[in-house]
């Protein structure tokens, strides 16, 4: 049984729709974070999980149990919440906020443990004899997460615990809930930095417009095109020693000026890549092979690419699907790639392409690293080359748009001082 169970979930705020056929379920010890936009319902999920709202559809269970049949407090015995404000009428001393999380104990609450202990632990028992309202923003969230660990609770709810904290106090609050998942309770936190999210959470639940956009392992739910789709902004991944982590472009999605398909291998189109998609273009590749170096890069940004196995010749399927996204783009750029017998095809299909109507650049390199003897097909299809990569965006940026409707003019255009005078026309 989980641990938390949402069933078709939603919920409206003065008949205003907020959460929309929400279900997911959270199982015991397990550390899951909540991101998303604002506005997207992250705040009222943790409050009808906390059965502080109740659900207008759907059914929210903990253990099992509706959260509409849950007594305060027996629901604070199962539920611990951290709320994003936190506001007391009365001038408490710290001691006693955090003693107020062991009143829905009764009787047991001796065993909840000692204030002092419970706020040492997190790093500021320097401020139990302080008053409450004494207490900077980040001190004032620390000392709640304190009160909620009183309780005693196997579940801890925590809204933007870290907003108010500085670098350190971050990491080590998250640390310390990793330690205190790895004892056995179970963790369910709004965030909204991502790079937190990846480094520390199991799972990550995406909400978008009150329905969830994808659920699972971060380095799944976290992939630059969900992040783009949810947040409206290009995203890449990256990795290096050992980690992951996220980086933003602020492009609008609905900036993109047109599709450009990339042929290239062995690092030859990372670059360009990278620069095509900052600039604002939708960006596809192929063929390539798996884990090499553009295939990575391409990965990491989140472009559709044809794939073929690693260190294997360009197949009937992966040649099927790179001239699909030729056929596709508005534009076809041939980086200066070796070209061999494996990957001769991918000549092959940008000639047919440029044959078909599609403007098709090239690099002048391709030419000289030609192993298989293909490219000389290139020019007399009608392709146009380029000194290198800087040239290629050069002529770009002048031309902005992509669009169908300017590859007549993108096709037709003579050669200006982007275009090397001394290419094969």
């Amino acid at each position: 049984m989980a641990h938390v169970s949402l069933r078709d979930v939603g919920f409206a705020y003065d008949e205003r729709p907020v959460l929309r056929r929400i279900s997911f379920d959270l199982e015991a010890g397990e550390f899951v974070g909540i991101v998303g936009p604002n506005g997207s319902g992250k705040s009222t999920l943790i409050d009808l999980v906390d059965g502080l709202l109740k659900p207008a559809s759907g059914e929210v269970l903990v253990n099992g149990k509706p959260t509409v049949q849950y007594k305060r407090r027996d629901m604070a015995r199962e539920v611990a919440l951290v709320p994003q404000h936190f506001d007391l009428d009365f001038d408490l001393a710290v001691r006693e906020v955090v003693e107020m999380g062991s009143y829905c104990r009764g009787k047991e609450a001796a065993a909840c443990g000692d204030p002092a202990a419970t706020l040492e632990r997190l790093g500021v028992g320097e401020l139990v004899d302080r008053r409450f309202t004494e207490l900077s923003g980040g001190e004032k969230q620390l000392v709640v997460l304190a009160q909620a660990l009183m309780q005693q609770a196997q579940l801890l709810l925590l809204d933007e615990p870290a907003s108010a904290l500085d670098v350190s106090h971050q990491l080590r609050l998250f640390d310390l809930l990793k330690q205190l998942n790895a004892d056995g309770l179970t963790v369910l936190c709004i965030l909204h930095d991502l790079n937190l999210a990846i480094h520390y959470f199991d799972k990550l639940l995406v909400l978008s417009e009150g329905e969830v956009a994808a659920y699972g392992p971060p380095d799944e739910v976290l992939r630059p095109e969900i992040v783009e789709a949810v947040y409206g902004l290009r995203a890449y991944l990256h990795h290096h020693a050992g980690r992951t982590y996220l980086t933003f472009s602020p492009r609008p999605r609905g900036d993109r000026l047109g599709r450009v398909h990339v042929v290239c291998g062995g690092g030859t189109g990372a670059g360009l890549m990278r620069e095509l998609v900052d600039a604002g273009y939708d960006v596809s590749a192929g063929v390539l092979n798996a884990l090499d170096t553009d295939e990575e890069t391409g990965r990491d940004l989140g472009l559709h690419m044809a794939v073929e196995a690693p260190f294997s010749p360009v197949g009937d399927e992966a040649d099927a699907e790179n001239r699909e996204l030729m056929r596709r783009a508005d534009l076809v750029i041939v980086a200066a790639v070796p070209v061999s017998h494996g990957n001769a095809r991918n000549i092959a299909a940008a000639v047919e392409a440029a044959a078909a109507g599609t403007p098709v650049w090239a690099a002048e390199g391709v030419l000289a690293d030609d192993f298989a003897g293909v490219t000389g097909d290139l020019a007399p299809a009608g392709v146009r080359f380029f000194a290198d990569d800087a040239a290629v965006l050069a002529e770009l940026r002048q031309r902005g748009s992509l669009r169908s409707s300017d590859r007549d003019a993108i096709a037709s255009a003579p050669e200006d001082a982007a275009t090397s005078e001394d290419a094969t026309t």
